[in-house]
């Protein structure tokens, strides 16, 4: 209902007297740039604008116009002066927008409007910060601005466009204020505006399997600022789709006419990644969420994912193609080996040993020293207070191993021929 009738009424009264009482402020910051920058005083771009319509967007200047030798503009840290990062930290370079505003090109709130030549860029996903108009200020620019990545902003922005409200936009507007007087964020370290976003110039990642478990790498991997380029999965039905924003080529098995292409298994079932770590010759990556917390004298195996909110703590190994998943906690001195998954919310005490291959379930604990052999699985929530031998099931508080976790070993043609499908 507020978006539909209210938030434009809204807009265009608000900047037509935004207009008015700052008209003084916006003379002096016209004669200013004059003065110091020179002519043109206004920067005027086409950028995009609601369902990918552009739009000229209009500015204060606020870098030189200095060229080299071809006339090719010089970079943004030689041209910005003192005066334009001012203006920039300060955001009265985005005064003039409020013509735009009143013109119906864009929204006191909304997505940051941004250069035509990324729409080829944006995932199906992404592209949803369009469904609405681009603001002066909005959601990622009081969350960080442009010390985000730009997968983390456009988070920001479809969160935006999801849950806006006119309570949101008040939000909002009052915190952009505080941020004018607090001005962080501004650049990324070692720019002095935005990069360019480009995913063709990221390293290109694979993922390999299409379920549930896939959601978290392919989210952990574009917080990293990770461009995942396609997903393998042996389900025939979902070829040539897309799944969480990402097409689906065709099966594993096409993955290995890529040798040495960067590639990551999201498959949750232990031997099943095992198997594909294996078998196929690829580039290995590893994700590790920026919301993870890791000390430095953690060592972490190629191929594992660690999750937003885990926390590894000091002398911690790690295996190959380990999970590590949400909210996970790792305590000094542990070991982990190679293609174990530890569930979210799982908690290991110091100096804990999980073997290859066996896992933790949600919410489970380990006290101190404890070990836990190979090919196990621990019950959620279950407590291990004792040693639990491999091959084992164990749950309970404490827990019990109650049988024998032996799984049939593929041999053969039957092996060569196994199918993975999402787990």
């Amino acid at each position: 209902m507020y978006s539909a009738y209210f938030k434009r009424t809204f807009d265009a009264v608000v900047a037509s007297l935004l207009l008015v009482v700052l008209s003084p402020v916006i003379a002096i910051l016209y004669a200013l740039v004059r003065q110091i920058l020179g002519a043109p005083v206004f920067f005027v771009q086409e950028r995009t604008g609601k369902n990918g319509k552009s739009f000229h967007m209009v500015k204060f200047r606020t870098m030189k116009s200095s060229v080299d030798a071809s006339g090719k503009p010089l970079p943004d840290e030689v041209r910005m002066t003192k005066f334009g990062n001012f203006l920039r930290k300060a955001s009265l370079d985005e005064l003039p927008e409020l013509i735009n505003v009143i013109r119906g090109q864009m929204s006191l709130v909304g997505p940051r409007p941004l250069l035509p030549q990324y729409l080829k860029f944006y995932t199906p996903e992404q592209n949803r910060r369009h469904d609405v108009l681009p603001g002066v200020t909005g959601w990622s620019q009081i969350n960080g601005r442009n010390s985000l990545s730009w997968s983390a902003k456009f988070e920001l922005d479809v969160w935006y466009v999801d849950n806006q409200s006119f309570l949101l936009d008040l939000i909002i507007l009052l915190k952009t204020v505080f941020r004018v007087f607090n001005p962080a964020g501004v650049s990324q370290d070692g720019h002095a505006t935005m990069p360019l976003f480009d995913q063709k110039s990221s390293s290109q990642i694979a993922v390999i399997g299409a379920g549930g478990h896939a959601k978290v790498v392919i989210e952990t991997l574009r917080h990293s600022q990770e461009f995942v380029s396609a997903i393998f999965d042996d389900n025939p039905a979902l070829w040539g789709q897309t799944f969480f924003a990402v097409p689906v080529t065709g099966p594993i098995s096409k993955l290995t006419e890529l040798p040495g292409h960067k590639a990551i298994v999201a498959i949750g079932n232990n031997d099943t990644r095992r198997e594909l770590a294996e078998k196929l010759n690829c580039q290995w990556v590893t994700a590790i969420h920026p919301l993870s917390i890791i000390s430095d004298s953690v060592e972490i195996g190629t191929g594992t994912l660690v999750a937003a909110g885990a926390v590894i703590q000091p002398d911690t190994k790690i295996g190959e193609h380990v999970i590590i998943n949400t909210s996970a906690s790792v305590d000094h001195d542990c070991r982990i080996d190679s293609f174990a998954h530890i569930c979210p919310n799982a908690s290991l005490a110091g100096g804990v040993h999980i073997g290859k291959c066996s896992l933790l379930g949600t919410g489970s604990t380990c006290i101190p020293g404890v070990r836990i052999g190979a090919n196990c699985q621990i019950g959620a929530a279950s407590v291990v207070t004792r040693d639990i031998p491999e091959n084992s099931i164990a749950i309970g508080i404490p827990a019990r191993a109650l049988k024998s976790n032996i799984l049939p070993q593929k041999q053969g043609k039957a092996a060569e021929q196994t199918d993975y499908k999402a787990a």
